[in-house]
């Protein structure tokens, strides 16, 4: 959603906004550990952080007059798939290959932008494109054959469903950030409670994970997203927030002992690499770009 950003690039706005971004990034990135540490049904873990988070976010957003329609319904949608389906691939393979394939989700929207919005697709974002593809094809060649090779097709979809979420909200420009992300949670938990309602019961410790997560590594990174492009531009948010797929496999191999496989280390290595040098020319032609998300 696009923000008209009134900070100069370099004042202490910008710094702090980046600063905001780095945050978020970071606590993203934990949501491997936690996944992968709690012995609960993936669309219970689901559930359970989507609810924590819309809790959050009642504490902060104003009640909004609103009207449903096409694109709030595909975002609360998409939002819903996207994130179960990101959750089920890290219970399905390691967290390495779910959350660099869920970063596919940039390439995908340089098609979608083409296919409903008819805008070319440049040349480097085509290079982009081929590179990341190329780089998917490397971690699919990885698990022929082997058990998380379903994992492997749900962390694909997951980047695939997250890419329709992102493109998606150039037609929610005048929803407010805070509104949308309390909306998507909301309808998340709701609509997934007939298909968990027997799986619900916790441990005190799961209880106490699972609000962690919820507020901790979803609800307040949002909002220091958001707050954060009030004065960064995307294409830099998009850059410092690569470092999510960096630090993601750290934490987890650190915590559960999961090493990523060659394999991943490559294919991994080319989407992000393609991606950073992506973001990279952008910034390098538009140092002045608005914000926007």
């Amino acid at each position: 959603m696009s923000t008209d950003g009134g900070a100069e690039p370099g004042s202490p706005a910008v710094d702090q906004g980046r600063l905001y971004i780095l945050l978020a990034g970071i606590l993203w990135s934990l949501a491997g550990v936690f996944i992968k540490s709690l012995e609960l049904h993936p669309l219970t873990i689901v559930f359970y952080r989507s609810l924590f988070a819309s809790l959050f976010f009642l504490l902060f957003v104003r009640a909004k007059s609103w009207r449903p329609g096409g694109p709030l319904l595909v975002s609360v949608a998409s939002y819903t798939a996207a994130i179960s389906s990101f959750v089920w691939a890290n219970k399905l393979t390691t967290a390495a290959n779910a959350i660099v394939l869920q970063y596919t989700a940039p390439i995908f929207v340089f098609l979608f932008v083409r296919l409903f919005f008819h805008e070319p697709v440049s040349r480097p974002n085509l290079v982009t494109l081929m590179c990341g593809m190329a780089g998917v094809g490397v971690i699919f060649a990885g698990s022929a054959g082997q058990p998380d090779s379903a994992g492997v097709m749900m962390a694909v979809l997951s980047g695939l469903l997250f890419s329709v979420y992102m493109t998606n909200l150039r037609l929610l420009k005048n929803v407010d950030p805070g509104f949308l992300t309390l909306l998507n949670n909301l309808v998340c938990w709701l609509a997934l409670f007939p298909l968990v309602g027997s799986q619900l019961s916790l441990s005190p410790a799961q209880a106490l994970a699972l609000a962690f997560m919820g507020v901790i590594q979803l609800g307040i990174p949002y909002f220091l997203f958001s707050k954060g492009l009030e004065t960064v531009s995307l294409q830099e948010a998009s850059l410092i927030v690569l470092l999510e797929p960096v630090l993601n496999p750290i934490w987890v191999a650190l915590a559960v002992g999961e090493v990523p496989s060659i394999a991943t280390l490559i294919g991994g290595g080319m989407i992000l690499l393609s991606l950073g040098f992506r973001y990279a020319g952008l910034l390098r032609r538009k140092p002045g770009a608005a914000p926007g998300r």
